[in-house]
């Protein structure tokens, strides 16, 4: 049985799919190494992606923001994936004598908390919410395994010590899996 999360509290955010109306122009999470990316793509490229079926982009709102810089707590992106099968991957989700050349899970790809709400544990409420809506579509589509691709040894870090039970593979420096 793969690891479950650990109960956290529930944060004061309810989690919707980004629309048009979503204030993302004003998001941001700071300066931090890699912060630039997430916030250009959520502000520029993420309503384009979701509408052309790339993934699906889920926005943590904190519902008693009364300026649109408070609005988005923070969001993540979630994407079909297949992985090749070797023994690190079969390790890695705890599976034996697949007949496949690869398997098929979620990519858990952009995550980004707004400045004004870090330090508050957003970020694991994040991948708990993603973990969540994957074995929700694991349901009825099939799927194995979420994936991390980690941006830095920083991030690697971050998303093992969270116990959900994230598995970095041998070969690669920064992907991440987990058993769904």
């Amino acid at each position: 049985m793969p690891p479950r999360s650990r109960q956290r509290p529930t944060p004061p955010f309810r989690l919707t799919p980004l629309t048009e109306s979503c204030p993302v122009g004003a998001f941001t999470c700071g300066a931090r190494t890699g912060a630039a990316e997430i916030n250009e793509y959520f502000r520029t490229r993420a309503m384009a992606e979701q509408s052309a079926g790339l993934s699906s982009v889920t926005v943590a709102i904190n519902p008693h923001a009364v300026l649109d810089a408070d609005v988005v707590v923070g969001f993540f992106t979630l994407s079909p994936l297949s992985i090749p099968i070797s023994s690190a991957v079969l390790d890695a989700v705890g599976m034996r004598g697949v007949s496949y050349r690869s398997i098929g899970g979620y990519l858990l790809g952009r995550l980004g908390v707004a400045k004004r709400y870090q330090g508050h544990d957003y970020g694991a409420a994040l991948v708990a919410a993603a973990i969540k809506t994957a074995r929700r579509a694991q349901e009825d589509t099939g799927g194995v395994f979420l994936a991390v691709d980690a941006k830095n040894d920083s991030l690697v870090r971050w998303y093992t010590k969270l116990e959900f039970g994230f598995v970095q593979l041998e070969r690669s420096r920064s992907r991440l899996v987990m058993r769904l």
